[in-house]
């Protein structure tokens, strides 16, 4: 599933102050520009350091809290990370940039439970929050909770029907409830509404191979080989060295007993795939399915 990263860094209007004949200690403000600098040149320490005192002589600098807590999520400091964002979340329980970092904060330290809770304030307190939604339907649907997700990403995609993304994730809980339904008619109407988001995605974004190629997974469940192979075709031509797309192609030709094209791609398959060893036990079967075809595997 595609998740969306944290919100960027914030910027704070300062006043501007006549300039002083004598050295001045620096403000608060002063220590924030400093901050932005250092962040912006790749120097996290320094940002760190001005951002911390900074917050030391203005405590409820929210925005000084806040890039402190995107400049420890670039370090992977997680801990760090979430305290920081809470005490930007103390100056402003509002702080819906906080809010949403936090919980991502929280989800790259791999407590799921405590990201969601962040995200469903976030979309309480954000009536238009796409992305947050789009995040808490990927955690509700890896915890389970599939009614839970497919509403979040309704929701979202009512909010803007123009985001890939939400039809993607949508098509997947779709056929992650399909594959938990006994009854053949429940299924089958699943998928074909996974069938419906995953094409809302590619009109969105025509180039998304992911989606076409999920696509073309949830027509072989439905059995309907032709459009499975064009949407195997269709992520082929996004994304040419796409071993996957290239083995489950290379399978539906030989299904329909197109013996030429199952030829053609089980060899372009082996020519993609073999230089990658995690590959290699498909590259086996590839080969030996050229062989019975009575062809030599490509050299």
């Amino acid at each position: 599933m595609t998740r969306f990263a944290r919100a960027t860094l914030a910027f704070a209007a300062t006043a501007l102050v006549a300039p002083y004949a004598h050295a001045q200690e620096e403000t608060a403000d002063d220590l924030f520009k400093k901050g932005n600098e250092a962040f912006t040149s790749g120097k996290l320490e320094d940002a760190i350091a001005a951002y911390k005192a900074c917050t030391e002589k203005r405590a409820d600098f929210k925005e000084a809290w806040y890039n402190l807590g995107i400049a420890y999520g670039r370090k992977k400091q997680y801990d760090d990370e979430i305290n920081a964002y809470e005490q930007a979340i103390k100056a402003d329980e509002k702080y819906t940039k906080a809010l949403y970092n936090l919980a991502i904060a929280y989800e790259d330290k791999g407590d799921d439970d405590k990201a969601i809770e962040y995200y469903e304030k976030v979309v309480a307190a954000e009536a238009e929050a796409v992305d947050a939604r789009i995040n808490l339907g990927i955690l509700y649907s890896r915890k389970g909770r599939l009614e839970k997700a497919i509403e979040v990403y309704e929701k979202a995609r009512d909010l803007d029907p123009d985001v890939a993304d939400v039809h993607f994730n949508l098509g997947i809980t779709f056929a992650k409830m399909a594959e938990k339904k006994d009854d053949p008619a429940q299924k089958t109407e699943m998928l074909n509404k996974a069938v419906d988001a995953y094409k809302a995605a590619v009109e969105k974004n025509a180039k998304y191979h992911k989606a076409w190629y999920n696509l073309a997974i949830a027509y072989n469940k439905l059995k309907k080989v032709d459009d499975e192979i064009n949407a195997y075709t269709k992520a082929i031509e996004v994304k040419a060295d796409y071993p996957q797309a290239l083995f489950n192609l290379a399978l539906a030709y030989k299904e329909k007993k197109d013996n030429e094209n199952a030829k053609k791609y089980w060899s372009e398959y082996i020519r993609v795939a073999e230089p990658r060893p995690e590959e290699k036990r498909y590259v086996d079967t590839a080969k030996q399915e050229l062989e019975a075809l009575g062809k030599d595997a490509p050299k």
